[in-house]
């Protein structure tokens, strides 16, 4: 099992990679506690190797990533989601860039459950 915050209120709007290959399940617990944070956040999921820097690209990269699901966080926070399975090897998160700041107190922590 493992553990990660993939955006937080010090995070940029789209986090980095996280490997999820050995996991069974993959959820996603959020909350924003401030009423100027993102309404919506999306996760990706990539099937690429990861060995090279470039298979997983940077922040803004959209080769080798898919859109997996988005969930409106309006009226709902905090919330949780499940992916029984997950289905691809990486996944990160993003939230929109013009509304997520510190005051906008956004987390998406994400939990693994193992075979």
């Amino acid at each position: 099992s493992g553990r990660t915050d993939l955006i937080g209120s010090g995070s940029t709007s789209t986090s980095g990679p996280w490997f999820v290959g050995d996991f069974r399940l993959v959820s996603v617990s959020f909350s924003s506690s401030g009423s100027l944070g993102p309404s919506r956040f999306t996760v990706e999921g990539s099937n690429a190797d990861g060995l090279r820097a470039s298979d997983l690209g940077g922040a803004t990269a959209t080769t080798n990533w898919s859109l997996v699901s988005g969930v409106n966080m309006i009226g709902v926070t905090p919330g949780m989601v499940t992916f029984d399975p997950p289905g691809y090897r990486w996944v990160r998160a993003t939230v929109a860039p013009a509304n997520h700041s510190v005051a906008s107190a956004v987390t998406l922590a994400f939990y693994g459950v193992s075979f």
